[in-house]
């Protein structure tokens, strides 16, 4: 699926939880941002009190599906081809009480069920794989009729990616327009986590970067993370696309 070596789960373990619910002086507001936004899009879609399972495809160490698990009361199944990451995120879903389904998978056929999923979401990982239209290809497959799939990625910046783990990066209109290829036009585009706070959390001027950071997780904490703007004037304001796509049946498969 990529040809990066992905070994932060060997050196950081389950960093993801921690950037989640890590408190004041361990949270990344950034992270915690990314999947509130995603639980609120998944929660927006699903009709309360239905059916049907959830896919955090590319769970890696869980962290995300736990929110959902949390959030919406559902099904989660987690897939990924990191079999540390999978053992780190069964091993936190013991630890917290949840009930999830993990799966290891080697590419972009994932061996689920066609249609399975009233709900897949997909964060932070289209930029890592060396064919994202084979892997929105498959989640088209693994959605019901009317399921969503709830997709974030880094706005591109650069000629080259910014992160070296990233295999290519994308602008909004361009990513946009990948999705819609698939799943046709969206339901909704979300652009997020403003870049001055971005700048100021990444300073490399460390006293700077622990200030951003302090700060924007202390807002966090008071119930206003400023990683959850979604607003604003500036040309680069934001540094997160979310897309929310709906699987619906292309017009020569209902003849």
């Amino acid at each position: 699926m990529t040809s990066i070596h992905f070994d932060k789960y060997d050196r950081k373990g389950a960093y993801h939880w921690i950037e989640y619910e890590g408190g004041l002086l361990r949270m990344s507001a950034y992270t915690r941002a990314r999947y509130d936004l995603v639980c609120r899009c998944v929660r927006a879609a699903l009709p309360d009190g239905g059916s049907g399972e959830i896919l955090d495809l590319g769970c890696g160490d869980g962290a995300l599906a736990g929110a959902l698990s949390r959030e919406l009361c559902r099904p989660v199944v987690g897939a990924d081809t990191s079999e540390r990451g999978l053992a780190l995120a069964a091993e936190m879903f013991g630890k917290k009480g949840l009930r999830g389904e993990f799966r290891l998978i080697s590419g972009y056929d994932t061996g689920l069920a066609g249609g399975r999923f009233a709900a897949v979401v997909c964060s932070e990982v289209i930029e890592h794989v060396d064919d994202p239209r084979a892997m929105l290809d498959e989640i088209y497959r693994l959605l019901s009729p009317g399921g969503h799939l709830v997709i974030t990625t880094p706005i591109r910046f650069s000629e080259l990616p910014v992160d070296p783990m990233h295999v290519q990066e994308w602008f909004v209109g361009d990513f946009t327009a990948l999705c819609s290829a698939v799943f046709g036009a969206p339901v909704q585009v979300i652009r997020s986590h403003p870049v001055l706070w971005y700048e100021l959390v990444t300073s490399s001027r460390r006293w700077t970067g622990r200030a951003g950071r302090l700060a924007a997780n202390l807002l966090t904490m008071l119930g206003h993370n400023p990683f959850l703007q979604t607003g604003g004037a500036w040309r680069c304001y934001t540094t997160q696309t979310l897309v929310l796509q709906k699987r619906v049946t292309p017009p020569w498969a209902a003849q």
